[in-house]
C-alpha cells in the first residue's frame, strides 16, 4: 500500500531533496547543479528559504557520489550565506511539504540561523604518540622507570597514570589556547585508543585565520601529538535539524 508520502510525490511528480536553509533576505542567484542531476532552487516560506532539488523517490542511496555531490552543495552554499545545514538523505515528497517543513520549524530554525550566523565549523582530532609521550616523561621524571624487583603491571599502571595526568593536561592547555576565538565547542566521544581529542569548533569567519594561527602555535611545541585539522565547514555539530519521513518535523540549535 502506498504511504501518504509517496501518494504526494506521484501526485507532483518529483520529490524534493533538501539541503540547506537560509534566509531570504541573502537571496539565492547561484546556478549548482544537485542529485539527479538536477539544478538546485529555492523555495520560499516567509522569510526563509530551503535550497532543494528535484528527485525521483523519497529515498536517496548513500554512495559516494551522492555524499560528494550533497556536501559540494554545502560548500558552495557557505561561502556565500549562513545556512543551516540538512542532514544528507532528507527528502520531502512535495514543494508544499518544503513549504510545510519551513512554517513549523521557522522558530527553531531562526534561532539556529542566529547562532551560526557569519560562523563556521572547524574540526580537530588529536592523536597521541603512546610510546613517544612515554619516553619522554620517563626522560624528564627519572622516578617513573622501573624500580627494581618492582612488578612490570605495577610500573604499567604508574606510568598509565602519568600519561593519563599528562595528556589530561595538554588537552586542558590546548582548549584554554583556543577558547577566545570560539563562539562554542562540541566535544565527541573519541575514537579509537590513539585519539584524545574530537572537537568541533564553531568561529566567526573573520576568526578563522586567527585560529588557524594560534593552532600552529599550540602545536608546534610538541611531536607526541599528531593533528588532523579540518574545515571549515557548516556547522553541523551545532544545529539539529531532523525529518520523520512519517511527518514529524523539529529543529534547532543543539
Amino acid at each position: 500500500m502506498a504511504t501518504k508520502q509517496q501518494a504526494e510525490v506521484s501526485r507532483e511528480g518529483r520529490a524534493r531533496y533538501l539541503y540547506a536553509v537560509v534566509r531570504a533576505r541573502s537571496g539565492w542567484a547561484a546556478e549548482l547543479t544537485g542529485l539527479g542531476p538536477s539544478p538546485v532552487h529555492a523555495v520560499r516560506e516567509d522569510d526563509l528559504l530551503a535550497l532543494v532539488s528535484d528527485t525521483a523517490g523519497l529515498r536517496v542511496a548513500p554512495t559516494r557520489a551522492h555524499l560528494l555531490t550533497h556536501q559540494r552543495v554545502t560548500d558552495a552554499v557557505l561561502r556565500e550565506h549562513t545556512l543551516v545545514p540538512v542532514a544528507f538523505g532528507t527528502v520531502l515528497p512535495s514543494e508544499e511539504r518544503v513549504r510545510e517543513l519551513l512554517r513549523v520549524a521557522h522558530a527553531p530554525l531562526v534561532r539556529a540561523l542566529d547562532v551560526l550566523e557569519g560562523r563556521v565549523e572547524l574540526g580537530l582530532k588529536v592523536y597521541c604518540h603512546r610510546d613517544a609521550l612515554a619516553r619522554r616523561l620517563e626522560a624528564e621524571q627519572p622516578e617513573l622507570a622501573r624500580r627494581p624487583s618492582e612488578p612490570e603491571e605495577d610500573h604499567e599502571q604508574r606510568l598509565e597514570l602519568a600519561l593519563l595526568e599528562r595528556t589530561t593536561r595538554d588537552m586542558d592547555v590546548l582548549r584554554t589556547g583556543l577558547a577566545p576565538l570560539v563562539a562554542a565547542t562540541h566535544e565527541s566521544a573519541p575514537l579509537g585508543e590513539r585519539m584524545l581529542l574530537n572537537a568541533a569548533f564553531l568561529v566567526d569567519r573573520a576568526a578563522v585565520a586567527a585560529f588557524e594561527a594560534r593552532l600552529k602555535t599550540l602545536v608546534a611545541r610538541t611531536e607526541v601529538y599528531a593533528f588532523r585539522f579540518t574545515g571549515p565547514w557548516a556547522g553541523y555539530s551545532f544545529v539539529d535539524v531532523r525529518l520523520d519521513m512519517e511527518g514529524g518535523l523539529s529543529a534547532g540549535a543543539r
